[in-house]
């Protein structure tokens, strides 16, 4: 299994490194028609400019401060830049007052894609994971409330947002006539985002609980059950290195724990994100594009005494270029490294699993 770890790996590092070389993408590009759009001129001020006509101007948004979000002939298009690149520093509402109270836009820190404790809403099937059975369905429930917004922050002009978070993650045993429950983890945390151009940092406490299912405590009556329980803080840097390639890195403390469970008060992970836009598509009637995928994810601890801990996915992704901005992926997922599964979290495991998701 490790010779097949290896391979893997050098095969997945040639797929994230060799389109570098090759980022050009149909959706960096407008093509020019006979009715122009209206153009960002000098100062911010929204204005007709003859020169900057394209014919999917409701596909880009403005750079320029005072402008709102294209949609037709009739606004702004200003400096065009692909809406999938930070697609939270575009305001769906006017910004009057320096800020906006719970506003309807897309995240400013997007989540990452091979995060095993990404919070959004997925389901899976998990084959031959040696930490809990060797098959099992792990399913999330999680989403994320804009509190307030601040739309011109100094000292780089970027936007800064405070949130809410709250997921559940659980894994079931589906070879059980009752499919019993085997690990629930409950979380709750309260992020600080704050984004200018390509950048995103975060900065977030929260907090992670874990319960046993009683079926499986039932089933199995020596397990020594303990209360893995802990508050949490890390700060996290991503970049969009291109349209196409994201890269991300951010180190972690465990402020508090429950003394029943103890381990490593500090913790490290990075990451990367290739999205294939040229081998996507573009549906300009439903505002909808569609693209292959690939992320890997790598987390590193003190417990973790073999090796680091890696996550690799490859799949599909559907996303609205409107509005949130929430994507739709299926996708495969390889994981090798140690359980992400509350009191399993420090059991050595490998295990391949097919997944859908709907999140940012």
């Amino acid at each position: 299994m490790r010779h097949f770890t290896q391979r893997a790996e050098m095969l997945f590092m040639m797929l994230l490194i060799v389109p570098c070389f090759f980022y050009s993408s149909p959706f960096l590009e407008a093509s020019c028609g006979a009715d122009c759009c209206c153009g960002c001129r000098e100062g911010g001020v929204c204005t007709c400019d003859e020169e900057n006509c394209c014919d999917d101007a409701q596909y880009y948004y403005c750079q320029a401060a005072n402008c709102q979000y294209c949609y037709g002939r009739a606004d702004c298009t200003g400096v065009i830049r692909p809406v999938h690149i930070n697609p939270g520093l575009q305001l769906n509402e006017p910004c009057c007052n320096g800020g906006i109270w719970l506003p309807e836009d897309p995240p400013l820190f997007r989540p990452f894609m091979a995060d095993p404790r990404q919070v959004t809403y997925s389901a899976g099937w998990r084959f031959d994971d040696n930490a809990l059975t060797k098959n099992n369905i792990d399913v999330s429930f999680g989403d994320s409330v804009a509190i307030y917004r601040w739309c011109d922050v100094w000292p780089w002009h970027g936007q800064l947002q405070i949130e809410l978070e709250g997921a559940l993650w659980a894994v079931f045993n589906p070879c059980y006539e009752s499919a019993p429950l085997i690990n629930a983890d409950y979380y709750g945390g309260v992020p600080i985002t704050y984004a200018i151009d390509r950048w995103q940092f975060r900065l977030r406490g929260y907090h992670i609980s874990s319960h046993i299912g009683d079926e499986f405590l039932l089933d199995h009556p020596h397990f020594n059950r303990k209360n893995p329980s802990a508050e949490y803080l890390d700060f996290f840097i991503s970049h969009d290195f291109t349209d196409e390639i994201r890269l991300y890195a951010g180190l972690g403390w465990v402020v508090a724990q429950d003394p029943s469970f103890k381990f490593s008060p500090f913790y490290s992970a990075l990451g990367a994100e290739l999205r294939l836009l040229r081998f996507g598509f573009l549906d300009c009637k439903d505002v909808l594009y569609g693209c292959p995928i690939f992320g890997m994810h790598f987390r590193q601890n003190g417990d973790f005494k073999k090796h680091i801990d890696a996550t690799y996915v490859l799949g599909y992704e559907f996303g609205k270029l409107t509005g949130l901005y929430r994507r739709l992926r299926f996708f495969m997922e390889y994981h090798d490294g140690y359980s992400a599964e509350g009191q399993f979290c420090k059991h050595a495991t490998d295990y391949f699993s097919v997944r859908l998701s709907y999140g940012y």
